[in-house]
């Protein structure tokens, strides 16, 4: 599974789905987000899709 670089959703992809940034398979930590309109986490990491994002991506 490889983080992307920038926004650091989770994917199988070389890019990723949701801004288009290269992923790296250097990552550490997992968050699940299910609700982004609720989440004070998701507004912190400023995501707005439901899904699986590394906590540090180098």
């Amino acid at each position: 599974m490889n983080a992307c670089l920038r926004c650091k959703y989770l994917t199988n992809e070389d890019k990723c789905p949701l801004c288009g940034s290269e992923t790296s398979e250097n990552w550490r930590g997992l968050l699940i987000i299910l609700d982004p309109l609720n989440s004070e986490v998701a507004k912190k990491i400023k995501a707005d899709c439901k899904g699986k994002y590394a906590l540090s991506v180098k």
